[in-house]
Parts: structure tokens; C-alpha cells; sequence
């Protein structure tokens, strides 16, 4: 038997089209995080850089403020210009050292300038008092005192004023905003000082740097906080990366078609016979349920039992007996799948036993789980307990061609016997059973398979069934009940019956049907009413006469 359907693996499955299409999302997904992670570390490494040196240039001037005022030149004098060049040189941070005789807005002089012939009024402060402690700001103001200098900036204090060096380089950051802060809340603004004043509201409402802008800041305290907030767009972060990320998408893409190809392999795989029989085992079963088809004593034509037949049906349609038996033997769940049959079968068929303590259930069981190496774990059974505590009258139907030559069974089946269990070969005939085995394994009963049964009728009834008689004979031999299966016609039923068979069952009667269909009173009114061996025996007899 072939393990494919056909039906459902002609193409690629739809779940491994998703899954490599989530492979390759998330993958892209987390090459882009990581160059986000990346840009904003950097970012904020340089951003906190700048408050870094922006402290130490403000520590460094705090002290040199001191030691200007100390100086006693003439202003703006020789030695007083030299003396300040001398300390601009000296200083790390310091370029440039700005001299204001009156402590107002009109500087005389500077260390990198030099003395103006006219006091150059800087105008107001860009901000009066810069840290609150008598420090005053010109931030980038318009300067027309040196030729080729448009913009100058420097913090004074008294009559003193500083022009740091330049502070880290700002290329990587699309803008930035440089401001103080309250100490005790770095988001609230106390005084803006350069930049875009824009970006500390554009970060609060942003998404975050994996969908928006990438946005760092930091803080200096130096009397009061001194911030410097920086910004990259996300399409910069694209551009920048650009080669990066198209290598990492065609890679996410040979990624994404792997698992695709992976899954859908795996996919076809659980579509098969075999993947769908091993998907219900490993969930219990779910998948498996149970019909009924009615056993009658042939001589009183009443319902005495019904054998329990598997079925299987899921999400991708049945699969048959003929198709799912071999599965489970091969994948070696021949005991589970008993026992949950019969789990199943006990669930339905109780609430209509309650009464029919003689009512006989006959269950399949594989030879295989039988012999001495397996039987343990039919020994075990919790299952198979709960039924016979019940007072289920168990048959235990094994399939003669099952039965391999030479194998031991006979302990078991005298174990099930001494437990009230009945035993019944099933398809007898049609295996390799001879008298010697049958002796070993005792049977109560042995199951006529429906190809001795089937071509019975009045004209072919002597010429083709002498295996019957034959199987006939070796019963009676042995003391065995006999069963005959598949019987389908009237003509059968009545040469089984003038031969004394025990039992039937066939389409005759009823097909193998659903729990909900087999009311026992129902059955047993019908068929009793329906067959009543007399008017067989006539109908019989009236039907040769007719043919012949």
C-alpha cells in the first residue's frame, strides 16, 4: 500500500509558504533590531561623550575664572594680552580668554584677538545667567570684530569670558538640542540653549528606535544640568546600511525557502496515512472511533453480540481499515490502539448493557501483542480490567494470518480465558492454521471468512463449498461455536442454517453502523420479527424450486 495521498501533496503547502514567509520577516525583522541596537549605542556613546568633556571644560574654566581676576596689568596692555595667551596655551579647553573692563556686555580685548581700538558690545547675553551662579552665555552670536569670524561663543563670570574648544564631532547626529535641566527631572527644560527644542517631544511620542527615529541623550551636572540631546532619522540608519541589509535579505530569503521546503516536507509527511494515523496515536486517539455490527444465533435469529469495528476519520477525510491496520503495526501501537477501541467501545456500548450480561463484544486483538515478549503489557491493562470488572463478556477475535508459524500465543490466550474472556479465530481458512495448532490454541469459537460464504446458493451450494463443510467438520471435531461472516442473501443465510452454523453476520442483517444507530432493543424487535427461521426455511425451498 502506498503511504502518499496524493490529494494533499501535488503542491507546496500552504503552511510551509507561511512559515518561510515568517522566516523571512523575522529574520529581517531582527537584522533590522540589531542595526538599530547597534546605531543607537553608538549614538548614545557619542552623545554622553559631549557632556563628558562639556564637564570637564566647565570644572577646568570654574577654576581659571579665579585665577583671571587675580591678574594685575593695565588693561588690555601688552603684558596683560601676553599673560592671557599664555593661559590659553596652558588650558586643555580654552582657545580663547575675553577681557570685559566694565563687567558688562563690551569686551576690550581677547587672548586670540587681540585689543580692539573700540570696546565691541556683544549685545545682550543669548542667556543672562547660564548655570544661575553669575554666569552669562552668548551662544553663537553675530561677531564683526575679526575679519573672517561670524559667529563667536563664551561664558562669563565677572569680568572674565571663555571660548571653549570645540566639543566631539556631531556628523553622526541628523540634529541635535542642547539645553539645561531641572536636577531632579533631566526631561524638564530649564533654559534652551542650542538646537532643534523640538526633539525632547518628538521622542516622547515616538515608537521607539525598532519603528521611529533613534534618539539618545545625555546629562552633565555642573551647577545645574547641562543636556545634549541627538536624533537619527530612520531612513538615515536604511541608507547608511543599505549594502548591509540587502545581503541580509537575500539571505533571509535562501532562509525562508529552506524552511518552507523544510515544513512543507514535514507537512506532506503528517498528510500521509501514515503521518495522520501517527498524529491521532500521539494524541490519544481522537481520531478513531468505533461501529457496530450485530452477531445473531442463527437458530433463534436474536442479536446475541456485535463485533467492534475501527474506523478513522480527521480533518482530511477517513481513512480505511485496509489503509490504517498495517500503519499501526508498523509503527508498533498495535496495544494502544486496542485499548483505545475498546476504551471507546465500552463508553458507547454501556448504557445499553446494563441488562445483557450475556451480551457478547468482540474486540480484535493482534497476534503480535500476544506473544510472550508483549504480553506484558496486556497484563496490565487498566483498560482491559475496567471491562472485565464490569461483566463484559469479552471475545478476543485474532486474525489467523497473523499468526506466525511456530509462535507461542497459547499462554496468553489461557491467561484471557482464565480472566472470562471467549477466543475466536477470526478469517479462519484463509491462514495457515492446521489441526495440531488448533489443539495448541483451544479456541471457543472460529470466525468463517465471507469468501466461503459468499458464492452459497442453491445451484453452487454442493460444488463450491466443500472448504466449508471442511471447516464445518473440523469444528465439530473440536467442540467449536462457528461464525459465519458476510452474509449478504437469504439463500446464504438458509444453507448456514441447514448446516448448523452458530452464528452470522453480514449486510443481511445490518452494516457495521454508528453507536447511535444501534439500539439494542431496536435490533433485537427487528431482527426477530424479520427472520423467523421457519419462513426462511420455506422462502428457501420455494426459491430452488423456482430456479430449478
Amino acid at each position: 500500500m502506498s503511504d502518499r495521498n496524493p490529494a494533499h501533496i501535488k503542491k507546496r503547502m500552504p503552511q510551509g509558504i507561511l512559515a518561510g514567509l515568517a522566516t523571512v520577516l523575522t529574520t529581517m525583522f531582527v537584522v533590522w533590531i540589531s542595526l538599530v541596537i547597534d546605531t543607537q549605542r553608538d549614538l548614545g556613546e557619542q552623545t554622553k561623550k559631549i557632556p563628558t568633556a562639556w564637564l570637564s571644560k566647565l570644572e577646568s574654566g570654574h577654576l581659571l575664572y579665579a585665577e583671571l581676576e587675580q591678574l594685575r596689568f593695565a588693561e588690555c596692555g601688552e603684558a596683560h594680552l601676553q599673560k592671557l595667551n599664555e593661559i590659553a596655551y596652558k588650558s586643555e579647553y580654552v582657545k580663547n580668554i575675553w577681557y570685559f573692563p566694565d563687567s558688562d556686555t563690551h569686551a576690550a580685548c581677547s587672548s586670540g584677538f587681540g585689543r580692539w581700538k573700540t570696546p565691541i558690545d556683544l549685545g545682550a547675553p543669548t542667556i543672562p545667567d547660564v548655570f544661575r551662579h553669575g554666569y552669562t552665555s552668548w551662544i553663537g552670536v553675530p561677531f564683526r570684530g575679526v575679519e573672517g569670524v561670524d559667529r563667536v561663543t563664551l561664558i562669563k563670570k565677572n569680568r572674565y569670558a571663555l571660548s571653549y574648544t570645540p566639543t566631539g564631532d556631531q556628523d553622526f547626529a541628523e540634529e541635535d538640542f542642547i539645553y539645561l535641566a531641572d536636577p531632579d527631572d533631566p526631561n524638564k527644560i530649564v533654559q534652551k540653549i542650542n538646537g532643534n527644542p523640538n526633539l525632547p517631544e518628538l521622542s516622547r511620542n515616538s515608537f521607539g528606535p525598532i519603528f521611529g527615529n533613534v534618539y539618545a541623550q545625555s546629562c552633565a551636572t555642573f551647577k545645574g544640568d547641562i543636556c545634549y540631546m541627538t536624533m537619527i532619522p530612520a531612513q538615515k540608519v536604511l541608507s547608511e546600511n543599505l549594502s548591509l541589509i540587502l545581503l541580509l535579505v537575500v539571505f533571509s530569503l535562501a532562509l525562508g525557502w529552506l524552511v518552507c521546503e523544510r515544513v512543507s516536507r514535514s507537512v506532506r509527511r503528517r498528510l500521509t496515512p501514515r503521518g495522520r494515523i501517527q498524529a491521532a496515536m500521539q494524541n490519544g486517539g481522537n481520531n478513531f472511533y468505533c461501529h457496530y455490527q450485530p452477531i445473531l444465533s442463527l437458530k433463534t435469529m436474536q442479536v446475541e453480540g456485535c463485533e467492534v469495528l475501527a474506523r478513522f476519520e480527521d480533518n482530511y477525510g477517513p481513512l480505511y481499515p485496509d489503509q490504517f491496520i498495517p500503519i499501526v503495526q508498523d509503527i508498533q501501537c498495535t496495544w494502544d490502539f486496542t485499548e483505545n477501541i475498546l476504551n471507546k467501545a465500552l463508553d458507547d456500548l454501556r448504557p445499553l448493557l446494563e441488562d445483557k450480561q450475556d451480551f457478547k463484544i468482540s474486540i480484535n486483538f493482534f497476534p503480535e501483542d500476544l506473544e510472550n515478549d508483549r504480553f506484558f503489557q496486556v497484563k496490565q491493562s487498566q483498560v482491559l480490567a475496567n471491562a472485565l470488572e464490569n461483566g463484559i463478556t469479552l471475545s478476543c477475535e485474532i486474525l489467523e494470518t497473523g499468526i506466525r508459524q511456530g509462535s507461542s500465543i497459547t499462554d496468553a490466550l489461557d491467561y484471557l480465558r482464565s480472566l472470562g474472556c471467549m477466543i475466536a479465530i477470526d478469517d479462519f481458512g484463509t491462514g495457515f492454521s492446521n489441526l495440531a495448532q488448533i489443539r495448541e490454541l483451544k479456541p471457543d469459537l472460529i470466525k468463517i471468512d465471507k469468501v466461503f460464504v459468499e458464492d452459497l446458493s442453491p445451484n453452487t451450494e454442493v460444488a463450491q463449498s466443500a472448504f466449508l463443510y471442511a471447516i464445518l467438520d473440523i469444528a465439530r471435531a473440536h467442540n467449536l461455536k462457528v461464525c459465519a461472516e458476510g452474509i449478504e442473501t437469504m439463500e446464504q443465510l438458509a444453507s448456514l442454517q441447514n448446516q448448523n452454523v452458530d452464528y452470522g453476520q453480514g449486510y443481511f442483517f445490518a452494516k457495521p453502523m454508528p453507536i447511535e444507530d444501534f439500539g439494542l432493543n431496536l435490533l433485537k424487535s427487528t431482527f426477530s420479527n424479520r427472520f423467523r427461521p421457519d419462513d426462511l426455511l420455506s422462502e428457501f425451498l420455494a426459491t430452488s424450486t423456482d430456479t430449478a
